[in-house]
């Protein structure tokens, strides 16, 4: 759920925005500059950070919401450090709020406000590698519209409820700031909340402390961790809460917290109560490795939020429906974003599958854990049917998606969790439930970009690394082209002394919104009056060709039993002929491997 504005900013003057918008930008995407027109190829990572003229490191927010109206007055102490020789101008993306002030050391600064901007006149200017704080002194109006912010109270909700909503990048209609996911703020992020005493609130990190003032309280949170604006979030409301402590492998626990209204806490039990298994399941050592972060937690978007989930940093926000009548799948979805979006994200949204299909992946992956293979296969060929359905309409590759597109389902989500399945199996990573090389490469690339972002262009170069093998060819196929192979298989046999000669031909006609060859390694099993075999096809063309010996009668053919492969097939022999159509949706990666192999051995 993220769209993109890329304001370009060289020694702090701003050259570029974009002003136009979708209504609904969590399901469409919002129009924006086009973040992949900074790569000027497949290998070469994002120019954008070298056009950016300092590097914010933290965000302070004092907040006091009066949890009557929209509105609210706040204080942010932003410190940033100059890329520059001499920073003199510091832009902020700011749009629907109002500046009050802005001080530095107690200097008052003048500032303008252009379209969508905040900029500040340092009042001497800052040398490369100097830090200093600003201190930003806001509003918001109760007539701002309902974006990045979001406020309702009763008769509309049972309580009144507030709550910060903002992938991509919508963080600039709550807070100023630099809302581009390739500037963490590196020391992370405080949020220091001040409601009414009968209010209680929630955001990232853990709770330092409660004050009390006349009528009111105020929530000191912190979260110490590298952060992107889009992950930052608070909610206030009355609330419920719980928590599970979950232990961890290296003996520590782990605290997972719920937040909710005191109506939904008995159900909450219900729909929470996966929660450690999931976060057992991704941690462990042979998987993910180590949750990344202080603390986990869940709060339902009560109010403005009819989307499903949204992965903020150690606070996932859910849909009400998912809270009331449970949904795991969504839930493991959101957690692993912990991992994959949050620990490392995207350096820009040309990337944005590196979030969404590693988290589609996993949650495919927790899936099987949960219900087993049988339930695996059928729920990750679920996820080809939405995408081939997407491609009959159109399609685009994985990579640097339209800005409207970004976060498309059938393609970024289901297609990007297919590619990572077919990488698996390219890799040769294909025990069932028995993690191997493949998520040895995951967290190599976790561990190289940790609490940092990551490209394509990365994920694949640590995957070479790792596998020993070259990955061009795969990814230029699966991510930096469009579309699916389309097989048909034709095969004949005739007996060899006491062997079996098989001749098969695998044929590929792609449609034109596909590749015109994917090199992909087809798994094919001959079901044999005995024991059945597995081949594996090479195609170096649009017409592979290739004979097997068979050691018992082979009676029909099933491809790509596992699963493996993203495609549709037809198949034809003699007496035998089965028919896969898209939606069956049949996916299969493959691997230079051996042309021949007992499927004993294969899964």
């Amino acid at each position: 759920m993220k769209t993109i504005v890329l304001s370009l900013i060289l020694a702090g003057v701003a050259l570029a925005q974009t002003d136009a918008w979708f209504d609904e930008p969590w399901l469409a995407g919002k129009p924006g500059a086009n973040v992949g027109s900074l790569h000027s190829s497949h290998g070469i990572g994002p120019a954008a950070e070298s056009l950016h003229s300092y590097n914010v490191r933290h965000y302070r927010l004092d907040i006091n919401l009066p949890m009557t109206n929209k509105s609210y007055v706040a204080h942010e102490a932003l410190s940033l450090r100059s890329d520059v020789p001499a920073l003199l101008l510091c832009s902020l993306h700011f749009v629907n709020l109002a500046c009050d002030s802005i001080k530095r050391l107690g200097v008052p600064l003048s500032f303008t406000t252009p379209a969508g901007l905040l900029v500040a006149e340092l009042n001497a200017p800052l040398a490369m590698g100097d830090s200093t704080v600003l201190d930003i002194f806001f509003h918001r109006e109760s007539t701002a519209a309902d974006r990045g912010y979001f406020f309702a109270r009763p008769p509309s909700v049972t309580h009144a409820y507030c709550m910060t909503c903002t992938a991509p990048e919508d963080a600039r209609y709550w807070m100023p700031c630099y809302d581009e996911p390739m500037d963490k703020a590196e020391r992370g992020v405080e949020l220091n909340l001040t409601v009414p005493d009968t209010f209680q609130t929630c955001a990232n990190g853990l709770l330092d402390s409660v004050t009390a003032g006349p009528g009111t309280k105020t929530y000191w949170w912190n979260h110490p961790y590298p952060i992107a604006t889009y992950l930052i979030v608070f909610s206030a409301s009355r609330f419920a809460t719980w928590q599970h402590n979950i232990p961890l492998q290296n003996g520590d626990t782990l605290p997972s917290i719920y937040f909710m209204w005191p109506s939904d806490s008995a159900v909450s039990t219900n729909t929470f109560s996966r929660i450690p298994d999931m976060m057992t399941y991704f941690s462990d050592s042979t998987r993910f490795g180590a949750y990344p972060f202080e603390k986990y937690g869940m709060v339902p978007g009560y109010y403005g939020f009819p989307w499903g989930g949204m992965e903020n940093q150690t606070l996932t926000m859910i849909a009400v429906q998912w809270l009331r009548s449970g949904d795991p799948m969504g839930m493991a979805h959101e957690m692993s974003h912990m991992w994959w979006g949050d620990m490392v994200t995207c350096v820009d949204f040309a990337n944005v599958w590196l979030n969404e299909g590693f988290a589609t992946w996993a949650e495919c992956l927790y899936n099987g854990h949960m219900n087993g293979r049988p339930s695996f296969s059928s729920y990750i060929v679920s996820k080809a049917s939405t995408y081939f359905s997407q491609h009959h309409s159109h399609d685009f590759p994985i990579y640097n998606p339209p800005p409207a597109e970004i976060y498309n389902t059938g393609i970024i989500y289901d297609k990007g969790s297919w590619v990572l399945r077919m990488l698996q199996f390219v890799d040769g990573d294909t025990a069932w439930e028995n993690p191997g090389i493949f998520f040895r490469a995951l967290r190599a690339y976790g561990d190289s970009f940790k609490y940092g972002t990551g490209s394509t262009a990365d994920f694949q170069r640590i995957n070479e690394q790792t596998s020993g093998l070259d990955l061009d060819q795969f990814f230029n196929e699966w991510v930096y082209d469009r579309g699916y192979p389309k097989y048909t298989i034709t095969w004949n046999k005739q007996p060899l002394g006491d062997s079996w000669l098989v001749e098969a031909t695998l044929a590929q006609h792609n449609d034109t919104n596909s590749a015109r060859l994917f090199h992909m390694p087809y798994p094919v099993r001959f079901n044999c009056a005995g024991e059945s075999t597995l081949v594996v096809f090479h195609p170096q063309d649009t017409l592979a060709i290739d004979t097997f010996v068979l050691a018992a009668e082979p009676l029909s053919l099933t491809p790509d039993p596992d699963n493996w492969v993203l495609d549709s097939c037809h198949i034809t022999a003699g007496i035998a002929e089965e028919t896969m159509n898209d939606e069956r949706s049949d996916h299969r990666p493959r691997r230079p491997q051996s042309a021949i192999c007992n499927l004993q051995s294969a899964i």
